[in-house]
């Protein structure tokens, strides 16, 4: 228990407290419901909080090029596998009513949910942080190159 607390205690307090505006954004989300427009972007902003925590210590652009990548990757892992596995599966472990069920319903909304969510906020994150970072990387080899030739 005691290495569990001094592991918590090297976590900075910004972490924390974006974790937990992003849970509490997801939730609020949750309540308006992710099918109307306020929902879809208050759950954004959610996801834009996560990512920022995610990515706060990146100082070079091949990660948030692995960050689309991933993000797109995923994406089609998570519907692939849905539909390639999932689905078949609870057809053929409950039968044709099964696939019907409000248990495979709530499944594909949550599914649906961070498809949504995630895969485009992840990839637009993605290109401006790594644009970002390409300009200022830019800016700095410019100002270099000027200080050298004075």
């Amino acid at each position: 228990m005691k290495r569990l607390l001094s592991l918590l205690k090297r976590v900075p307090v910004l972490s924390y407290v974006l974790v937990g505006v992003f849970v509490v954004l997801i939730i609020i989300a949750v309540i308006i419901g992710i099918d109307s427009d306020r929902g879809v972007l208050v759950g954004f902003l959610g996801v834009i909080i996560l990512l920022t925590e995610i990515t706060r210590r990146w100082r070079k652009e091949w990660q948030f090029l692995v960050l689309i990548a991933g993000a797109f990757i995923g994406a089609i892992i998570l519907s692939g596998l849905y539909e390639a596995v999932i689905y078949p599966l609870v057809e053929k472990i409950g039968g044709a009513s099964a696939v019907q069920s409000r248990g495979l319903e709530i499944f594909h909304d949550i599914i649906t949910d961070i498809l949504l969510l995630v895969t485009p906020m992840a990839i637009i994150y993605g290109i401006i942080g790594a644009l970002t970072l390409s300009v200022l990387r830019l800016i700095t080899i410019c100002r270099k190159k000027l200080t050298e030739k004075t």
